[in-house]
């Protein structure tokens, strides 16, 4: 999907906030070393899709994680990030 270039900033941005967010967090940079010298390498990926009307009705936005396609496992660990869905 094409993203408008507006967007595609925002999103390259946040990347970009989330690539250092973890990299200055000693367990995460842990982590992704333990990854590294399994022969793996890692990548974080980004994806901004559309939202239908029904997702972007004001009661979702009074209560987000109430219409995000997430997993209460997802939503711990994006918290743990201090990654905010507001």
């Amino acid at each position: 999907m094409d993203l408008p270039e507006h967007l595609h900033q925002l999103v390259s941005e946040l990347g970009d906030s989330l690539v250092k967010a973890l990299s200055e967090d000693d367990h995460c940079r842990d982590l992704a070393f333990q990854i590294q010298a399994k022969g793996y390498g890692l990548m974080l990926i980004l994806e901004a899709a559309p939202m239908n009307a029904e997702q972007r009705t004001l009661s979702n936005l009074e209560n987000p994680e109430a219409s995000l396609p997430f997993s209460e496992d997802d939503l711990r660990l994006m918290k743990s990030f201090k990654i905010r869905m507001d």
